[in-house]
């Protein structure tokens, strides 16, 4: 394994064991980048600079040593809260950290000099010079960010499908929408391509690649698979899938053109996650298993056996039901039902278990006819289950479900995802953690009754 390449090495029993097994003259490779401290996750997505050297994300990490807050409390609220996420910007070179800001969802410039970020306000970081600008844009078009450079200009879009351009730091407004188009409408968290042409999006549940301001550009992958990241020549996307029978996630990459698919990381014994590509087509990404955890490198990717996609079947069906999804489980007799499906893996959980648990304790006071419970994906352990509603002190009911009924939601897509459930029928989900004030506004809309 080729330790220039990049200026850092993996260990020699994990080098080898990592070596992909693809014939011919080149083979999949893989290179640890930065290792994670035992209490240390991820919120979200880590972000690679474009040329390799930088590595930007939410670390988050739990304070053991404050109560969890009896009232609603934002990301960046006081120190009572049960997580903090640290916007934390590392040279991998040297291994510094050069920057670090309460914040959440960095992703960088496609010069590698500046990192657009949610922090006391929507802000970019200037890495040459340490300069922050403020109130870049107004925090309600979306967090999330994706970046591209369209006709010469720095356009962002986030993920509620609203982008606009930028003067320097800050926003050309008013923003625009992603059209909707037809038999899709808008999707769902989409992320743009590096010159701002197409977006990755999710519809129905399957990834789906179409153009940003019309429709004349639509691919259906087939395949359930979380946010998807653009190769710097649009052609390729990547994206972690669960892998078959087992509980781990696989780094996916799709051919557009040729509409393929590659498993980069099929070999490998742990679970691989959130994959974003370099310009010169190394993917990093998250990896988890006992011998390692921490961010890694993939080169050669396109050294991988490629086969076409599935044939997609139009994604999810229009009309579930609680029998559809939890066969072995009685539906609550509630009038509406919220279930939050979430992971271990994923550090958006805590922050879905607190601000749900919370939003069941108003419905209880309120004497709202509301059933909340929760269902753990079933690719997470039951002793990281456990530890992690211990750490966060949740106390909400749970139920099981299988990957067939996995299968059955945008759960597939996104961790953790909410249910509701009118009765029998399934009405609503909504993708990603859902704060207090939004799971309570959302019971409004809903109609819930005393």
């Amino acid at each position: 394994m080729s330790k220039g390449l990049i200026g850092f090495a993996a260990s020699a029993a994990l080098a080898t064991a990592f070596l992909g097994t693809v014939s011919g003259a080149q083979k999949v490779e893989f290179v640890q980048a930065y290792p994670l401290a035992a209490t240390e996750g991820v919120f979200a997505y880590s972000r690679i600079s474009p040329d390799g050297n930088y590595l930007a994300y939410a670390s988050q990490a739990f304070d053991t040593t404050k109560p969890r807050p009896q009232s609603a409390e934002n990301l960046y609220g006081p120190a009572g809260s049960i997580t903090s996420q640290t916007v934390t910007v590392v040279d991998l070179n040297t291994k510094k950290i050069l920057f670090t800001e309460r914040g959440i969802d960095p992703y960088w410039s496609l010069d590698s000099e500046r990192i657009i970020y949610s922090g006391p306000s929507v802000s970019i970081w200037h890495r040459s010079t340490g300069e922050i600008s403020r109130s870049v844009a107004p925090g309600n078009l979306g967090d999330y960010y994706s970046w591209a450079v369209h006709d010469g200009r720095n356009l962002i879009l986030t993920i509620s499908s609203n982008y606009y351009y930028l003067d320097g730091d800050h926003a050309v407004l008013p923003a625009g929408h992603v059209a909707a188009c037809p038999e899709i409408g808008t999707g769902d968290r989409p992320l743009v391509s590096k010159d701002g042409a197409r977006i990755t999006t999710f519809v129905r549940g399957n990834i789906v690649v179409r153009s940003r301001t019309d429709c004349s550009f639509v691919l259906d992958t087939g395949i359930a698979g979380q946010k998807a990241d653009f190769s710097y020549d649009g052609r390729y996307i990547a994206f972690h899938a669960q892998r078959p029978n087992t509980r781990h996630y696989d780094i996916l990459v799709v051919d557009i053109e040729k509409r393929t698919v590659r498993n980069i990381t099929g070999g490998l014994p742990g679970t691989s996650l959130f994959p974003n590509f370099t310009k010169d087509g190394r993917l990093s990404f998250r990896y988890d298993s006992p011998d390692y955890r921490g961010f890694m490198f993939a080169m050669n990717v396109l050294s991988a056996p490629e086969s076409p996609l599935p044939k997609t079947s139009g994604g999810l069906p229009a009309e579930r039901t609680w029998s559809d999804i939890f066969p072995a489980t009685a539906r609550p007799q509630s009038d509406l039902t919220m279930v939050l499906i979430w992971s271990t893996w994923s550090a958006h959980s805590p922050v879905a278990l607190s601000d749900l648990q919370r939003a069941r304790d108003y419905f209880q006071q309120e004497g709202l006819n509301v059933g909340v419970t929760t269902a753990a994906e079933p690719a997470s352990l039951t002793a990281d289950i456990d530890e992690l509603r211990r750490r966060s002190g949740t106390t909400l009911p749970s139920i099981s479900i299988t990957p067939a009924g996995l299968a059955l939601t945008e759960g597939r897509n996104q961790m953790p995802t909410t249910l509701l459930f009118r009765g029998e029928r399934l009405i609503d989900r909504r993708l990603g953690a859902q704060t207090f004030d939004e799971l309570r506004e959302w019971m409004t809309a809903a109609g819930a009754k005393r």
